[in-house]
């Protein structure tokens, strides 16, 4: 999968696909089933007309930039680098990852079309229901191929819902925050994954791990039993979460013991998958 980042001074004959494509848009924040629908969808048009699929997605979400308390309650599922992995895995063949600057989040409606769906040589556009675009973020997905002059077609993909609520990030944040992981990681379609840095200091003969962003979403203060790979070795291992009052002050604790052989240096990088 070709990977190109753009901004809004980086168009170029370069990041252009030489060829038609379908492009897939969405801040996919998780790649839940619903983000999972809408690729699909994408794929099965593209290779009906013998496209490439585009995915896009942007670098940040509007509440990081539009905040002025950077301590806020929002929180991600996905870091872009897990993001820009689980998008590989759906098969895409180039992805694009949008710069959401403030600039950006002014762009009017048709200048975003003309320059990120028109000028990224699109002719299918597929998006979820609810995705909104342009300034105010007001615009819809039916309205993208009046603006394109008609030179774009665009397919609107219904929301994915299970026991009758829709598959959102917002609801599966608020499953992670509570600590309904198994939920949590049925609606995704994939076990939910932080990282950190396993480093020697201990509480209670337990060893920290600092997570690696202090911006991804972690469950309430608890016990939870997770897939854990430090270095070389993996093993299922209960892992604690303490909050500290702060979220920006959260804790994973994990015995050390559990894994075999591991070097004797400060900082080892840790990959959990949350099981339940």
């Amino acid at each position: 999968m070709e990977i190109v980042y753009l901004n809004q001074h980086s168009q170029s004959n370069r990041v252009i696909s030489p060829t038609s494509i379908v492009l897939a848009l969405g801040f996919f924040d998780g790649v839940h089933k619903g983000h999972q629908k809408v690729i699909k969808t994408a794929r099965k048009i593209a290779n009906q007309k013998g496209y490439p699929l585009a995915v896009m997605t942007f670098n940040r979400h509007a509440s990081r930039v539009f905040s002025h308390d950077q301590s806020d309650s929002f929180r991600y599922l996905t870091t872009l680098k897990q993001k820009i992995e689980l998008v590989r895995a759906t098969h895409a063949d180039i992805l694009y990852v949008i710069d959401f600057t403030k600039q950006f989040a002014a762009l009017s409606p048709k200048r975003f079309v003309d320059q990120y769906v028109i000028g990224l040589n699109a002719k299918v556009v597929v998006a979820g229901f609810d995705y909104t675009f342009g300034r105010g973020g007001t615009t819809t997905i039916d309205s993208l191929a009046n603006i394109s002059g008609g030179k774009v077609e665009t397919v609107t993909v219904n929301e994915l819902s299970s026991d009758q609520l829709k598959i959102s990030s917002t609801r599966i944040r608020h499953l992670v925050h509570d600590g309904n992981i198994e939920e949590a990681n049925r609606l995704l379609g994939h076990p939910y994954e932080t990282t950190g840095k396993l480093i020697h200091a201990q509480t209670n003969g337990l060893s920290i791990v600092n997570p690696s962003s202090r911006l991804q979403q972690l469950p309430v203060s608890g016990r939870y039993v997770c897939q854990v790979r430090v270095a070389d070795s993996i093993a299922k291992v209960p892992v604690k979460v303490i909050h500290s009052g702060n979220a920006n002050q959260s804790v994973i604790y994990l015995n050390r013991k559990r894994f075999d052989r591991l070097p004797r240096v400060n900082s080892l990088p840790v990959w959990i998958r949350w099981i339940d």
